[in-house]
């Protein structure tokens, strides 16, 4: 469970321009019930009613949630802040047991779990399946296993992390488990371990700076029978910065691989005194288009593990980023791990600045409004924080945040906090002594 500060602010500093006021998250939600109705099941709860609520969530699971530490199968999300929902009974299962919590308009969330509804499945029922066909493609569901992201954390290990619990035969999983280079080279695999929605690969010792293809196939599947989603099954990382050196220096595949255009980013400011960050760009036509990789950096030097994102998004939301210099680096990706030259762009966040403030790219676009595509073209990806591996991409260094000077963005930002706090209390100084020397006269 996350720890928030409370502040005591005194009635000046509040009256402060910037400042940022301290929220509580939305209560437990109360009243859930659960009822079995054939292939489905479904969940009513009580509203919450002491905060705008922006939607809930509908956790699931095959076991107990509250006697099992909070841990959960899957869950479901409102349209609204509408207080029923009505989900698919899993297969090669007999009990479903549900729990609820609310999101505020302000992307806080409830905090733990009051209580959870227990609902026993009919077991002569299975849940639908749609007869396959020849003439479309399978369609991804949203309670299928999902690959949400895999990273690097030493030069012989890769962690991938599911939507679910996920489960493999072992004498099949050789099979449902590649990790290959650009040319199709396959990186040795030595032993994986499976816990919960984590999979920690163990590898022969991987070459730095080289993209890697981490695929996985149908012997993987959720503890609960869930398929391996059709799309979200594959992701890119780059071999760890001490890793084997590579025998030559990789090149990128420039020639049939453009980078996005026109790539913008621009800031606003949340209540907590964190910032969303989003960063957009004119779609990438290239036919042999497989994805749009994303790189972020808090120094402009070192990178996280990267994002691998669809060919349609335009653009990346990131929440809760902290003040001080924050950067992507964008690249075009095809099929056989081939990137593009990228593009870095990037803004320094300073408590209190007004929405677009102190950013620049290099390659010199010009800023957009934080609203001006639609809300499905863009991505939201979660943002690195300081526990967050980083590492130098082979190949790639961007001197922007030496831009600034070689100025601490952080230091100044506490600098011109402390420094107009200061005046304040001098200027209602000044103000007492004048007022009291009126009265005195």
């Amino acid at each position: 469970m996350r720890t928030k500060l409370k502040i005591v602010c005194t009635l000046m500093f509040l009256s402060m321009v910037g400042n940022v006021m301290a929220q509580s998250a939305p209560p437990a939600v109360t009243g859930i019930a659960a009822v079995a109705q054939g292939n489905t099941v479904a969940v009513t709860w009580d509203a919450v009613t002491s905060d705008p609520i922006a939607y809930y969530r509908v956790y699931y699971s095959a076991k107990s949630i509250l006697d099992n530490d909070g841990l959960f199968d899957d869950f479901e999300t409102t349209q609204a802040d509408e207080t029923s929902l009505s989900l698919s009974t899993p297969p090669n299962t007999s009990d479903m047991y549900v729990s609820v919590i609310g999101v505020s308009e302000s992307g806080l969330e409830s905090e733990y779990f009051m209580e959870e509804a227990h609902a026993t499945l009919d077991s002569t029922s299975t849940p639908e399946v749609a007869a396959p066909t020849t003439t479309t493609q399978p369609t991804a569901n949203a309670s299928d296993l999902r690959l949400l992201k895999a990273e690097v954390t030493s030069p012989t290990t890769i962690v991938a992390t599911f939507s679910t619990a996920v489960t493999v035969d072992p004498t099949k999983a050789p099979e449902g488990l590649s990790i290959t280079t650009a040319d199709g080279v396959a990186l040795p695999i030595a032993k994986i371990n499976i816990k919960e929605e984590t999979i920690t690969i163990t590898t022969q010792s991987q070459t730095k700076g080289t993209v890697y293809s981490v695929a996985f196939s149908e012997p993987f599947i959720g503890t609960l029978g869930q398929p391996l989603d059709t799309t979200d099954r594959q992701v890119f990382v780059t071999g760890h910065s001490d890793g084997t050196a590579p025998t030559q220096t990789p090149t990128q595949n420039t020639q049939s691989l453009s980078d996005m255009q026109e790539v913008s980013i621009t800031s606003q400011m949340q209540p907590d005194g964190n910032f969303t960050v989003i960063a957009q760009w004119t779609p990438n036509t290239n036919p042999d288009l497989y994805g749009i990789v994303v790189y972020q950096t808090r120094d402009g030097q070192t990178f996280g593990p990267p994002s691998l994102l669809p060919t349609e998004i335009r653009g990346v939301q990131l929440q809760n980023v902290t003040p001080g210099f924050f950067g992507l680096y964008i690249q075009a990706a095809n099929a056989q791990g081939h990137v593009s030259p990228g593009v870095f762009t990037y803004v320094n966040l300073l408590p209190g600045a007004t929405n677009n403030a102190f950013q620049g790219s290099v390659t010199a676009t010009q800023p957009i409004s934080i609203t001006a595509a639609p809300a499905a073209d863009i991505a939201t990806i979660e943002t690195i924080t300081e526990d967050t591996p980083t590492q130098k991409i082979e190949g790639v260094d961007h001197p922007a945040a030496a831009q600034t000077g070689g100025i601490n963005m952080e230091h100044v930002a506490i600098l011109a906090v402390g420094t107009t706090m200061i005046l304040i209390l001098a200027i209602s100084a000044f103000i007492l002594i004048k007022r009291r020397r009126s009265v005195e006269v």
